[in-house]
């Protein structure tokens, strides 16, 4: 492609998969390529540690139960606290999401060239407009319980995780394209890098 044409073509990307597909990792391939890759988990934690007014509203919605002796949010315990009560849940997304939102919009706003925004939730929450299309990583119901039970996570976690979110195969059914990744780490940065081939930004 030659840089008139570079200069003119811009990519957006809409990633997502369940809890433990490993859409960090693919994250890790597209930036490795040159693009400017967005993490929704990475956002939250930030927001969480270092915005104030972010702290001040889960302090609100949860009080005390939902921080450390540090007085910072304790991320493990609004994950107990949220995912066993729809409500409680529905509150938390009601403060972060839009913040999150608003962060991954005006990337994909930019002059960057080619953008991969990962989002949880794309589907459920009616995103997938927002891109060119959209990613599904998947992996079999075995892997991803092993993987997360080797993050720390028990088989009750998991499951309430599993039980927020569409399942898996149906984000499958909704994505324009997906990567399987039940085998190696090397695997999954193949497929990235023969789906930009593919779309002429490699």
């Amino acid at each position: 492609m030659s840089e008139a044409e570079q200069s003119t073509k811009r990519l957006r990307i809409g990633l997502t998969g369940g809890i433990g597909c490993g859409k960090s990792t693919a994250l890790e391939f597209f930036r490795a390529c040159g693009a400017r890759a967005f993490d929704a988990d990475i956002a939250v934690r930030r927001l969480l540690e270092d915005d104030a007014e972010t702290r001040d509203a889960v302090w609100t919605a949860f009080g005390e139960s939902a921080f450390n002796a540090e007085g910072r949010v304790d991320r493990a315990a609004l994950g107990e606290i949220v995912f066993g009560c729809s409500q409680a849940l529905a509150t938390l997304e009601s403060i972060l999401h839009p913040r999150v939102r608003k962060a991954w919009q005006a990337l994909i706003r930019s002059e960057h060239v080619l953008v991969v925004v990962e989002i949880p939730l794309l589907f459920e929450n009616n995103l997938q407009s927002e891109f060119d299309f959209t990613i599904c990583l998947s992996v079999s119901r075995e892997i991803q319980t092993s993987r997360l039970c080797g993050r720390g996570f028990t088989l009750s976690q998991i499951d309430l995780r599993r039980a927020r979110q569409w399942s898996l195969a149906d984000k499958v059914r909704h994505a324009d394209v997906v990567f399987v990744n039940d085998g190696s780490r090397a695997h999954l940065g193949d497929q990235v890098r023969e789906l930009l081939r593919r779309r002429k930004f490699l």
